[in-house]
């Protein structure tokens, strides 16, 4: 007689309900801008405003300074004894401004009555935990995709365009160093703890973590043990000379055909960029149970989650902060 190995439905699959982990992008562009919000019946729009600096009175010279140099001497501020003002016309200070217009982002789901009631894997608060995440995630983008396009931009090994990089142009200490020479010449101050923020994507942490320049000084340069220790550490954060790594896979690729995949790095410097809100709309996750919306849904049978978020984000100075261009020992060309 033959023995029927199936199993019974009911008794086939072993059901966890615990549900598994979403696993997502970190979101780490917004951590570092100036933020600010709009009050309540202040409108959509916000002026960063900044007076400019005002220097000392520049004067000619024989000396042969860098073309992007402000060369000026104290002597040009001496007062005159005797006249009005010292003999100095009085200073008109500039100032300038930048705006930022406030967006408004969102998504949204259906959950029937039967979905919110009946199904095995709770329904709502899942969309609510998932829509949250997607929140963070979006916003994150809104300010990468306006970092990104920062006109501060320098292109590895001396590259003239994206399509000279070729394999091989690797980001490396040397590279960064660079970018923070820029910041520097710039008068942009650093982020946090005396240091410049470096955001850039898993694969470039990989080709930087085989930086001969980086990994010697920790293991050679006679650092302290506990400094010496955080190579071996599963964060790879803090460089020498003054930089902090934070990683995303939100960090751009430009798929290039003809010339290889090309990584965008950005190094920020203080007050780059701001992110604004709005005070009286704060973003939040929306839930509609069914029954609760009259003569649209007349047999009670329809609720529906989503989230709203209004949100900006701007460029404040182009100087603080620099897009670094190259590839990657993963994706060559």
């Amino acid at each position: 007689m033959a023995t029927n190995l199936l199993l019974a439905p009911e008794i086939q699959v072993t059901y966890d309900r615990k549900l598994m982990s979403r696993f997502r992008a970190s979101t780490v562009f917004n951590k570092f801008g100036k933020q600010r919000e709009i009050p309540g019946r202040g409108g959509v729009n916000i002026d960063f405003r900044v007076q400019e600096i005002i220097r000392p009175v520049a004067v000619a010279s024989s000396v042969t300074w860098p073309a992007d140099a402000v060369y000026t001497v104290a002597a040009a501020g001496v007062l005159t004894e005797g006249t009005f003002g010292g003999g100095r016309a009085a200073i008109q200070a500039t100032w300038t401004n930048v705006t930022a217009t406030v967006r408004q982002y969102g998504q949204w789901a259906y959950v029937s009555e039967w979905n919110d009631k009946q199904a095995i894997d709770p329904q709502v608060s899942e969309y609510v935990e998932n829509f949250s995440e997607g929140m963070a995630e979006l916003l994150d983008l809104v300010t990468r995709d306006i970092l990104v396009a920062g006109t501060t931009i320098q292109y590895v090994n001396g590259k003239a365009s994206i399509s000279a990089i070729i394999s091989g142009d690797f980001l490396n200490l040397l590279e960064l160093r660079k970018s923070a020479r820029t910041l520097k010449r710039n008068n942009s101050k650093p982020v946090e703890d005396g240091k410049y923020v470096v955001i850039c994507h898993p694969d470039t942490i990989y080709d930087l973590q085989s930086d001969s320049n980086i990994t010697n000084v920790w293991v050679n340069g006679g650092a302290p043990a506990a400094q010496a220790a955080d190579y071996f550490k599963p964060t790879f954060r803090d460089l020498p000379l003054g930089f902090r790594l934070y990683e995303s896979t939100l960090a751009p690729i430009t798929r290039a055909s003809g010339y290889g995949d090309v990584y965008q790095t950005i190094v920020l410097g203080a007050e780059a960029y701001g992110t604004v809100k709005v005070s009286s709309l704060p973003a939040k996750v929306i839930v509609h149970a069914p029954g609760t919306s009259g003569a649209s849904d007349p047999l009670d049978q329809v609720g529906t989650v989503g989230w709203k978020a209004n949100f900006a984000s701007v460029i404040l100075n182009q100087n603080n902060l620099v897009n670094l261009y190259h590839q990657t020992s993963v994706f060559t060309g």
